[in-house]
């Protein structure tokens, strides 16, 4: 699990196409048996995950200590790694507040990790599974406190959500500099998308930013025709 045989993960190959395929099942299964999961189970459930990914975050750490090689980078301050921290706090106290502001956060992040995969190791390496395995949780356990749970989320919400990033990637900007790390990618984005900002220039990170506004919008559409369904 540990072995370091397991580099070369390939860009939406098999090992890839199969991490994404499971947690699309696993999302339809959570819909599919929503009404099957009584008070006793989503305790389980909501707190088994939480403290799962959790479990798989340290391990993470533990696993880059022991190669001798951490760096700032490792700081949970970017917009996953707050977002799997967040969501374990929601899932395991039912705050739907705290729900509200990183919802949007969350299934962005999550999307955008699952699809891009910044990642060295395959299967059946441990990175592997904790990349995975922690962008597919916090993913599948923010649309299970939205569908099964029922808690609700506004356009309102989105602005209020999408204020608190900017204003906090506003932060995290200068910081990035004086930490010498890449945390919200403000200083570079992954090499797969990078072309999309090039004709921006030296301006490209206000079009990651804006780029990042316009996706929770498009995250916040199938919530919004949710929302008119359970008006209905």
């Amino acid at each position: 699990m540990f072995n370091e045989a397991y580099q070369g993960f390939v860009w939406f190959g098999l090992a890839h196409g199969l991490a994404i395929l499971f947690f699309i099942i696993l999302i339809f299964v959570m819909i599919l048996f929503r009404q099957k999961i009584n008070v006793k189970l989503d305790l389980y459930l909501r707190r088994g995950t939480a403290i799962f990914m959790i479990l798989l975050e340290f391990t993470y750490y533990g696993w880059v200590f022991s190669k001798g090689t951490p760096d700032l980078s490792l700081l949970p301050l970017g917009v996953c790694a707050l977002s799997m921290y967040m969501t374990s706090y929601v899932l395991w106290t039912g705050n739907e507040k705290v729900f509200r502001l990183i919802f949007p956060w969350a299934i962005a992040g999550a999307l955008l990790s699952l699809l891009i995969a910044d990642l060295n190791y395959t299967f059946p390496h441990f990175r592997y599974l904790h990349y995975f395995g922690n962008h597919g949780l916090f993913l599948t356990a923010n649309l299970y406190l939205l569908i099964v749970k029922g808690y609700r989320f506004t356009y309102n919400d989105l602005l209020k959500s999408s204020l608190a990033l900017f204003i906090y990637a506003c932060v995290m900007y200068p910081v990035n500099f004086l930490l010498d790390t890449n945390h919200l990618f403000l200083r570079e984005v992954p090499h797969e998308v990078a072309f999309m900002y090039s004709f921006l220039g030296s301006f490209w990170v206000i079009g990651f930013v804006v780029s990042i506004f316009l996706l929770f919008h498009l995250v916040y559409v199938p919530v919004h025709v949710y929302n008119k369904r359970l008006k209905a």
